[in-house]
């Protein structure tokens, strides 16, 4: 023997080196009385002596010492497989010992010693913690090393290298580098061999496949045993395994399902013809295996045909071989068994990753619609050049990311790329930078916003009486961009719609009953609430068509929809969210398949297509279709109970039942509709495509179309086919909206919740380069949901969200200018700019009259702090309108709180931004294809005037020091569920860009942080500051955690206060960093419904979100007291100081009377 480690030397004397056998026994005879644990404690003692020696012994003392060696271990091995106490001692009292049979181990070429000792070794594998313990000693190493020694000596059985094998199969998966330490050693060669000469021996080639398979971990492996010809011999094992040898079955599959990730891999499976044997082998165990016992065998295979299609030879070898109809035929045979379901799944995997895609049948993914923005140049410089000397140096020619705040699936086009690389990246967004002073540059250019604030001058002191209180109408307005003549505040000029109804008087529906709703915080304050006070309320509010003003539209109106002329009124119960069906979205799959399958049951029937309506000569273009509007007038002047009058009107009425089916009749040629195409695929199975925002060719999620023709009790399939995100709300209990002509006809108009197996999935057809502006491959998804219609012949609308329209905005300003209950509201509506089309963005202006005249009540009319709020400036996220809506209900109402809040402060109110984005029924964009939630770092006075001018109110209050105390815009999200805010923190953002200072794109955003820091610090240097050494209000999160208290619907938790470098040009952190606000959110609500909080596992409904502005209302007046508190001896002498405290302190009301009417107050009911 080789001479042992000199640390061994140290247990040894010279007086030791002559045991002898019988020495041996002898010792162990005196200690066997002392039990197990002091016999293993004496051999391994022993066993150490004969080391020794046996390192100093003569050539002719070697067979000597060996035949010790093999006397001592196997005692060993005798008293490990007999005795549990002498294995927990090994491996915790005499772990040196441990340390010496593998050093015997490695050193020794004796066949019958390194059996022993192996044994020795199988038997402590027992349990996890004995294996890290030999893990720990280095045994990785001396198997591996032994292995190869083993494997070139002929003289050695290959029951060591199967021994080895068992070792390493346990032992194996603590080390780490198992991988490269076999393929360093050539132990993968050695084990590759074993399973080579033994594809039939399944005693020893189970646990070489066990080996095998750890060592296929590693893609080096893999593609040194795709070299060696692994693939056909590991499929000769797959051949001898038969049904009988499932554990080798189910190993030699895992390593041919690593093995074919590599495509040269595949390639080779492929040309060894592999394919139609694994659906041989897969249709086999499927007809053979009824009990379900083996489905791990019908996964493994599944799992190695999924990794092949990955290549393009594989996926045609599949197709080729039938593989399409071949799994499709045996997944619906099984498509309901539970014990299946992961079977099925990765059948639906492969057969969606094979099936052969498609383009959508559409002649051009561009938008049918389009805005010309080239002639803007010529004729819109004459229109603002009185306005702005240096109105050229205002356009923009940057390109920002069109990526969604919610972290949108759908990418940008290859021109927006492009833009994006040489836009605004890199760029600081101070206030004082070059890009900034090209639009305005002193207080003289923002002096045309002057007349946006009449509240700051309308007001003289007048000394000789009080102010006598006077409405709102007798102050006049001036249109910056209009007129020079005054204009009353009410709208002008009648639409072409409102001359037909200018007769009617809508009826009011009656009252629907709350008894049987859930009582919650809310609905326990809302039943104080007087019938007055619920007139504002949505459940009464109808669109008055008639009041509203003219719009234009790109696309032609050819009539009113029934949700605009019968209004909406919500359930009186929150609506449960959907439950989803297990295995919804592989049946949905399935079916698809089925039409390659089967095409000759394909209809594919075009119903609806918009292209070829727009192309058709004398097309109505913007004449509304009088129908509806007619048979409404007439219901109305007979008062005749609506339900007895269905039979006269031409699109609601019902056929009879002896009709038969009949295809569906869509329509969107209306205001906000999205519709392009429809489809018939089956008899009852329409696919619906939708357009795009105009001048885009992506951006598809809103839809609202019309649906009619249809017959009652029949269950109606629609697909929404060309979706972009990857996913959606529609698979976690989302429904569509639907609205019923006959429901409103009979006294219960609404939108409701509707549809059954709604899911959302990958589809086949696939989306171009200039679509996706990058490699192509990439696929849209389906939307799907299943409907019944309750009547035959009815006329509803879907929607993908609650619409809330222009027509219904105007409709709804003309019912507060009409409807004050009190003469001590100021108000004003002025119209700041016009939009691209020529439709007039309104500004709102809300606040208390000032009390008296004299220069006291003048003075803190005009030192209110200005809340500014901004909505809709996505068109397809309508809920961030009916908050909105509650917003301006709550301010205008005579509720105590109400009154509070306007004689605390000034509200600024820009309730919808995007309004041509709103009439023309996009997405997410405006008419010049811009997002116009990204263009607020350097926006243009020409392409985006809305926000161009909403900037320049916000910069006029910062220069006549009046920064706005909140600013908050009103958002929609389509991936989360709840209401919840987004702010702005240096502390949060330093902190987050610490944590992540390895991404690429953290650098500019901190880079303007730290100097955002460094401003208001007056430092000069942050390089190396640390988050937890910036002083920072921590005011922001004041607003959040107060609606976090009173809002049922809002969520704290979801809340995030970090600004992203995807976000740095919208209007949240333009405001916080630009304007300096440090209360700028963005606050969203879901589409979907809530998952904590009263109402969990509910959609959240228009009366929720309106009831989410009164509450945001509500939690201001927790951040005004704390401001007026902080600042009430700063701002005003001390002779005024007695009545802001007074204001200030009065500010924090009880929960349960936010909602108290003045009236109750004032008798005393409420103290």
């Amino acid at each position: 023997m080789n001479a042992l480690s000199p640390q061994y030397s140290l247990y040894l004397t010279k007086s030791d080196e002559n045991y002898t056998k019988a020495q041996v026994e002898k010792t162990m005879s005196k200690t066997s009385s002392k039990g197990s644990s002091a016999r293993i404690g004496t051999l391994l003692e022993q066993l150490q002596k004969l080391c020794l020696a046996g390192s100093e012994a003569k050539c002719d003392q070697e067979k000597l010492d060996v035949e010790q060696l093999r006397y001592v271990t196997n005692k060993i091995q005798q008293l490990l497989s007999s005795q549990e106490k002498c294995r927990k001692d090994l491996t915790t009292k005499f772990r040196d010992g441990l340390s010496t049979l593998l050093l015997v181990l490695e050193m020794s070429a004796d066949t019958q010693l390194m059996l022993n000792i192996l044994g020795c070794l199988c038997e402590l594998l027992t349990t996890g913690k004995r294996t890290s313990v030999l893990a720990a000693k280095g045994t990785v190493d001396i198997i591996l090393r032994v292995t190869v020694s083993a494997s070139k000596d002929a003289s050695l059985c290959e029951e060591v290298l199967l021994l080895c094998h068992v070792i390493l199969t346990k032992v194996g998966p603590k080390d780490r580098k198992l991988c490269v330490k076999a393929r360093l050693t050539g132990a993968l060669q050695v084990t590759m061999n074993m399973v080579k000469n033994n594809t039939t021996f399944f005693k020893v080639l189970q646990p070489a496949l066990q080996v095998l398979k750890l060592y296929s971990a590693n893609s080096v492996n893999c593609n040194a045993l795709a070299k060696a010809g692994a693939v056909s011999v590991l499929f000769r094992v797959v051949t001898s395994c038969g049904h009988k040898r499932v554990i080798c079955l189910k190993l030699v599959l895992e390593i041919i399902a690593t093995l074919v990730k590599s495509k040269s891999c595949a390639s080779k499976a492929v040309s060894h013809g592999v394919v139609p044997l694994l659906l041989q082998m897969f249709c086999d165990w499927q007809r053979t295996d009824h009990h379900h016992r083996q489905a791990n065998i019908r996964k493994a295979i599944l799992n190695v045909i999924k990794n092949i299609t990955m290549s393009r030879s594989g996926k045609k070898a599949f197709i080729q071989a039938d593989g399409i109809k071949t799994l499709y035929t045996s997944s619906l045979e099984t498509l309901d068994c539970r014990e299946l379901e992961g079977v099925n799944n990765l059948s639906s995997q492969i057969l969606r990753r094979c099936f052969p895609t498609n383009k959508l049948p559409l002649s051009t993914l561009s938008s049918p619609l389009t805005f010309a923005l080239l002639d803007l140049d010529s004729a819109g410089h004459s229109a603002v050049e009185d306005l702005l000397d240096d109105s050229g140096e205002g356009e923009s020619t940057d390109v920002e990311s069109e990526e969604e705040e919610d972290e949108s699936s759908s990418s940008a086009s290859q021109d927006d790329k492009e833009g994006l690389e040489s836009g605004n990246k890199g760029k600081k967004p101070e206030v004082n930078s070059s890009n900034q002073t090209k639009q305005v540059k002193t207080r003289d250019d923002l002096a045309m916003y002057e007349k946006f604030f009449p509240e700051q001058f309308e007001f003289q002191v007048d000394v000789s009486e009080p102010m006598e209180d006077d409405t709102f109408t007798s102050y006049p307005i001036v249109i910056p961009t209009g007129s020079e003549e005054p204009l009353s505040c009410s709208p002008a000029g009648p639409s072409h719609l409102s001359n037909q109804l200018d007769s009617m008087n809508f009826e009011s529906p009656p009252a629907h009953s709350e008894e049987n709703q859930p009582v919650t915080q809310v609905t326990a304050t809302q039943e104080e609430l007087t019938q007055e006070e619920r007139s504002y309320s949505s459940a009464n509010f109808t669109a008055e068509v008639g009041s509203s003003e003219t719009f234009e539209s790109v696309l032609p109106i050819v009539k009113t929809p029934s949700p605009d002329v019968y209004g909406h009124y919500p359930p009186s119960e929150p609506e449960p969210l959907g439950q989803k069906k297990t295995g919804l979205q592989r049946t949905m799959i399935f079916r698809d398949i089925a039409r390659q399958i089967h095409p000759q049951r394909v209809i594919n029937k075009v119903v609806f297509d918009l292209d070829q309506l727009l192309r058709q000569p004398g097309d109505p273009g913007g004449a509304p279709d009088n129908r509806l509007l007619a048979v409404a007038k007439e219901q109305l002047k007979s008062g005749h109970a609506r339900k007895h009058s269905n039979s006269s009107i031409p699109e609601g009425g019902r056929s009879s039942p002896e009709e038969t089916a009949r295809p569906l009749k869509f329509e969107s040629r209306f205001e906000s509709g999205n519709l392009r195409k429809a489809i018939q695929v089956r008899d009852y199975e329409y696919d619906l495509v939708l357009n795009p925002d105009i001048n885009c060719k992506h951006h598809h999620q809103w839809f609202y179309f019309e649906v009619s023709n249809m017959d009652a009790d029949t269950p109606y399939k629609f697909n929404i086919v060309n979706c972009e995100k990857i996913n959606s709300q529609f698979n976690f209990g989302m429904q569509p909206v639907m609205y019923s002509t006959i429901e409103a006809q009979e006294d219960r108009a609404g939108w409701v919740r509707v549809g059954t197996n709604v899911c959302y999935y990958r589809n086949y057809f696939t989306r171009s380069r200039e679509v996706t502006g990058g490699p192509t491959g990439k696929t849209y998804y389906t939307s799907t949901f299943t409907v019944t219609f309750p009547h035959t012949n009815d006329t509803c609308y879907f929607a993908y969200h609650y619409p809330y329209t222009f027509t219904m905005l105007q409709s709804h300003l003309s019912r507060l200018e009409s409807g004050f209950r009190t003469n001590d509201i100021f108000y004003r509506r002025m119209t700041l700019c016009d939009t691209l089309a020529g439709n007039h963005c309104d500004v709102i202006t809300i606040t208390a009259q000032p009390r008296q005249r004299d220069a006291k009540s003048i003075e803190l009319f005009s030192n209110r702090p200005y809340i500014f709020l901004t909505s809709r400036v996505h068109p397809g996220e309508s809920n961030s309108s009916w908050v909105m809506k509650g917003v301006l209900d709550f301010l205008i109402s005579n509720f105590y709180t109400a009154r509070h809040l306007r004689e605390t402060f000034i509200f600024k109110v820009v309730p919808m931004l995007n309004i041509d984005g709103v009439i023309n029924g996009c997405h997410r964009c405006s008419l010049s294809g811009d997002d116009l939630n990204r263009r607020w770092i350097n926006p243009s006075m020409l392409l985006h005037p809305t926000i161009y001018h909403v900037k320049g109110l916000l910069l006029y209050l910062q220069s006549i020091e009046k920064t706005p105390l909140v600013y908050c815009d009103f958002h929609g999200h389509s991936r989360k569920k709840n209401v919840f805010m987004y702010g702005c923190s240096t502390v949060a953002t330093l902190a987050a860009s610490s944590s992540s200072s390895g991404e690429v794109d953290s650098g500019d955003l901190v880079d303007s942080v730290r100097e955002r820091v460094a401003e208001l610090s007056g430092s000069e240097s942050t390089s190396s500051m640390d988050p937890s050494d910036i002083e920072e209000d921590p005011g922001y999160r004041t607003l959040p955690r107060v609606l976090h208290n009173i809002a049922p619907a809002f969520s704290l938790g979801s809340c995030s206060f970090i600004v992203e470098p995807s976000k740095e040009s919208t209007a949240r952190v333009v405001v916080w960093r630009e304007i300096g606000v440090l209360r700028s959110y963005t606050m969203e609500s879901t589409y979907s419904g809530c998952d904590q909080g009263p109402y969990k596992g509910y959609h959240v409904g228009t009366r929720e979100l309106e009831e989410m502005g009164r509450f945001f209302c509500a939690g201001l007046l927790r951040v005004g007291r704390s401001y007026l508190y902080r600042n009430s001896h700063q701002q005003l002498p001390s002779s005024h100081n007695t009545d802001q405290m007074h204001n200030a302190d009065s500010l924090w009301i009880r929960t349960s009377e936010l909602f108290v009417p003045c009236e109750l107050v004032r008798s005393g009911v409420v103290i």
